[in-house]
């Protein structure tokens, strides 16, 4: 499957579908971060943003991968272990990142559900808005991800509202991949 064809798939998904595959995402992400949310809530928002970061250059490098395997015709369809690289960080980043909303909204105090909506919102949005045929889609929501999430880490220091601002925008675009990749399937 194309990968245009799978982010008109992942488009199609409203609100409803968009919080279902949120909440999958985040159930999905416990078999990456080998953790509970139990033990993910003990944690610190820097430290869970650092942990959610590092899964970054592994979504960069499959995210790649599936996008060449996507165009290229003898690989129709995209091998199942391949999108499997992808959804794995992306949920553990995604989980991670929203445990990191959950802690720094906790210690800020601030309502967590507020910033979650808005999430989706604006992955709803990216993920409806044309797309150039020849952009490389997941790589380009996976680097934008991590711009949102290293700004959210830089905020920590100084700006306590700036966090969760930009941890809903590397949220949104999580979920983009992860919402792509599950419709390559």
């Amino acid at each position: 499957m194309s990968i245009g064809r799978a982010v008109a798939i992942a488009a199609a998904a409203d609100e409803p579908g968009l919080r279902r595959a949120y909440a999958a995402g985040l159930a999905r992400g416990a078999s990456n971060t080998q953790c509970s949310a139990e033990d993910e809530r003990t944690y610190g928002t820097l430290r869970l943003l650092t942990l959610a970061t590092l899964r970054l250059p592994d979504l960069f490098l499959y995210a790649h991968i599936v996008e060449v395997l996507a165009s290229d015709p003898d690989y129709d369809p995209v091998p199942p272990v391949a999108v499997r690289a992808i959804t794995t960080p992306a949920a553990g980043a995604l989980r991670l990142a929203h445990r990191a909303l959950e802690t720094h909204a906790r210690d800020v105090g601030y309502q967590v559900d507020a910033w979650v909506d808005r999430a989706l919102e604006h992955a709803g949005a990216l993920l409806s808005s044309e797309v150039d045929a020849e952009a490389p889609v997941l790589l380009d929501h996976a680097r934008l991800a991590a711009i949102a999430l290293t700004r959210a880490t830089a905020a920590t220091a100084d700006d306590r509202m700036l966090v969760p601002d930009e941890l809903s925008c590397g949220l949104a675009h999580l979920l983009a991949v992860y919402l792509v990749a599950t419709a390559i399937r």
